[in-house]
């Protein structure tokens, strides 16, 4: 915290909140006196492509804000609407009164108190929300809007209108600070305005009514579908932002929506602390708060609409409509419609009547947004699909390099189905794609960031006998059955040199996300240091061990020979095993027929080119039992071995011995503890291993300590082998 100078008065929230109290009645006042004036409002559009008015009463009031609060605290950052004005005529010279709240009983959140740092404090203001409405005389829908960000998150806000009572009404307040409603007397005599705690509305929807929702009049395609979703029993429609976020914080309103890109922080920083002083909150359509940061976005935009309510189940219910809508929709924008669906999905062979998604089927993740669809046709036939949507500006930000590398990532996955699927489903179970699309940039050609791919969903079913189920951490005859898939994709791949070739081209040409060329220089770096916190996490648990220097130096010894294991693995392989490899082949990524519990993979994000053994060391290590690799590890080698073997000699044939196959397993799981030891066991403990013993999209060796514990000793035995090898190769040379 920065403290203030000797001639600057220190910058505290209980004399900033009465600032903006005060300075914004002040600007209440001049907007009451130019209405009084009457004539020439000094009207400008300030935009090019919109009607976005500014009339001297936005110009006055925004002057006698800034001027005023400069004044006691020149060194606090201020946005404006309004943009940087000159200096304010005399008679918008006003002085803020730091003593104004003084007969208002309120406290400040410890965390608030004493003085606060300038240089994390932004203040966003709108001199006059609700301008068009004030140009057309529609007077108690304009209010002056003050709120105060800290460390990019609004802590207190004052919304004052002049026109509500004789001299005007302000609500003030914050979470911790409680919300109030000021009515006013006489401007000079603070004394005649009278403060009064304001208490969450009792009648509201669902409990006492049903909903009555609060939108701009401004006709919004997205704002329509929701109301046709939510079924509302009153729609009131507004103008003003400020006052129709008043709206749903007096009860007036169960829920306010707004959709379009027209809002700008200024417009919501003083309403969410009021909202948040009674419980409310203020989100955009995807369930996230905004950050009030000037300099990370300097359009201040909030692009991604508004939902606003005071009950969290109302939120949520929305946010799932939300959802529901958006998924529905195709990369131009418009309506997922069974004609869309028809023509799109079933090329015109079947006719579809209604769709609609599964519920609760919709999961929102980190690379892509996943529903099931269910589609009545005129047959009549009632079929699940499985959709998986990877839209760039629908995912959570990223920096850039993790968004080049997941967004072909998302396209490796739609050029399986779309190029991949054809030549290798004969040979290997593969769920089918009835339709992949990609999305199109402005010259008509593939874009590198919309992908949409339509799947059977195969767990959906209705034969018992051939319906699929998950299976974690895989005995041994369901790891063979695994097993037995992979051979056959790596064999059936293997036999087409072709179509290993355009993999390389249009898929990974390292597969597997954990490859060293994807992430190992980034990341090994940090395996020393990660390996030294798992040394002291797992002291008791590793005895004795644990101070043994090869232990001791195991985050180094990775370091030193990472580059050598990869290039062993995919440089210097032959090319006559080159194959197409899964790249994510975990039990998660797995279903198994109920009757015969053959294994059926999905999630091709990753998949490319490599050797056999990068998926096998990968699903051994991540998937499989801890009795099964204890006491049938090299049985289960083998029994891949052989029915690789078995399968590509029905082929050309390859000359490829058990023991060669067996070292490449052991560098494939080096290659995978590399990812372990550089990120993935970061904080680890025996305590988050069984936090996450039931989250099956982790690899057991970081959710098991005994599965930790294997990994240990296979990156010490392996790593040991490895430097024999380097050596003997060196006296070689």
């Amino acid at each position: 915290m920065s403290a203030a100078s000797a001639d600057m008065r220190a910058l505290t929230l209980r004399e900033l909140l009465a600032a903006c109290f005060s300075v914004g009645r002040h600007a209440g006042h001049v907007i009451r006196d130019v209405v009084k004036q009457g004539g020439d409002l000094g009207m400008v559009n300030k935009a090019d492509d919109k009607y976005d008015p500014q009339t001297v009463a936005d110009r006055r009031s925004q002057q006698r804000i800034v001027h005023a609060l400069r004044n006691v605290w020149p060194h606090v950052q201020i946005v404006g609407e309004e943009g940087e004005l000159a200096q304010p005529e005399p008679e918008d010279v006003v002085t803020a009164d730091l003593s104004v709240l003084q007969n208002a009983e309120f406290a400040i959140p410890a965390e608030l108190e004493g003085e606060l740092d300038a240089a994390h404090l932004v203040l966003w203001i709108d001199p006059l929300d609700g301008t068009k409405k004030f140009a057309e005389k529609k007077y108690d829908e304009v209010s002056v809007l003050i709120g105060i960000a800290y460390k990019q998150r609004p802590i207190a806000g004052v919304m004052h209108l002049p026109f509500i009572g004789k001299h005007g009404t302000t609500y003030w307040g914050g979470r911790g600070i409680g919300l109030f409603k000021s009515v006013h007397g006489d401007l000079n005599d603070p004394l005649q305005t009278i403060h009064e705690r304001q208490e969450r509305p009792q009648t509201r929807y669902p409990a006492s009514r049903t909903m009555i929702l609060t939108t701009s009049g401004t006709k919004c395609d997205l704002v329509n579908d929701a109301i046709n979703e939510l079924k509302p029993q009153q729609i009131q429609l507004g103008g003003a932002t400020g006052t129709m976020v008043l709206s749903v914080i007096t009860g007036e309103s169960d829920l306010f929506l707004r959709f379009r890109n027209a809002t700008k922080r200024w417009d919501i920083c003083a309403m969410e602390p009021l909202l948040e002083a009674i419980g409310g909150s203020l989100v955009d359509k995807k369930g996230r708060v905004y950050a009030y940061d000037p300099l990370g976005d300097p359009a201040f935009d909030n692009e991604h609409g508004l939902i606003v309510s005071l009950d969290a189940a109302t939120t949520s219910h929305v946010l799932d409509i939300m959802t529901k809508i958006e998924l529905l929709r195709t990369f131009d924008g418009n309506k997922m419609t069974p004609a869309w669906i028809s023509h799109h999905v079933f090329q015109d062979a079947s006719s579809v009547v209604a769709c609609d998604v599964v519920p609760k089927s919709i999961h929102l993740g980190k690379h892509s947004s996943v529903m099931k669809l269910r589609v009545e046709t005129t047959e009549p036939t009632t079929t699940t699909l499985f959709v998986k949507r990877y839209v760039k500006n629908e995912l959570p930000p990223r920096s850039e390099t993790h968004w080049r590398r997941d967004l072909f990532s998302y396209r490796t996955e739609a050029r399986f189905y779309s190029h991949f699927y054809e030549k290798l489903r004969h040979e290997v179970q593969l769920i089918k794609p009835l339709e992949v699309l990609f999305g199109k940039d402005a010259h008509g050609n593939e874009a590198t960031d919309r992908f949409m791919v339509f799947l059977e969903s195969v767990d959906e079913i209705n034969d018992t006998s051939r319906k699929y189920v998950h299976v974690d951490c895989l005995g041994v005859e369901d790891a063979k059955s695994a097993l037995t898939y992979l051979a056959k994709l790596h064999g059936a791949a293997l036999k087409q040199p072709e179509l290993v070739h355009q993999a390389a081209e249009n898929l990974w040409p390292s597969g597997g996300w954990w490859s060293y060329a994807k992430r190992g220089r980034q990341e090994l770096e940090n395996a020393p240091s990660v390996w030294m916190s798992v040394l002291r996490s797992f002291a008791s648990e590793l005895g004795d061990a644990g101070s043994k220097a090869s232990l001791v130096d195991l985050g180094e010894r990775m370091v030193q020979h990472a580059a050598y294991i990869s290039s062993e693995l995919f440089e210097k392989s032959p090319t006559s095993l080159q194959t197409i490899v899964h790249g994510d082949f975990k039990s998660a990524n797995l279903f198994f027929e109920n009757a015969s519990h053959e294994a059926v993979a999905f999630d091709w994000q990753w998949c490319g080119v490599g050797i056999g053994a990068l998926d096998v060391a990968y699903l051994l290590n991540t998937s499989v039992s801890m009795d099964a690799l204890a006491n049938d590890e090299e049985h289960l080698l083998r029994f891949y071995y052989d029915q690789f073997i078995h399968q590509v000699q029905r082929g050309e044939g390859i000359e490829y011995s058990f023991e060669a196959f067996k070292r490449h397993y052991e560098l494939a799981t080096l290659e995978y503890a590399r990812v372990l030891i550089s990120n993935f066991w970061k904080n680890m403990t025996p305590s988050s291993c069984a936090a996450k013993a039931a989250n099956t999209n982790c690899g057991l060796g970081y959710r098991s300590v005994p599965h930790v514990l294997r990994m240990i000793r296979k990156l010490d035995e392996g790593l040991r082998v490895v430097e024999d090898e380097r050596v003997s190769n060196e006296a070689q040379a």
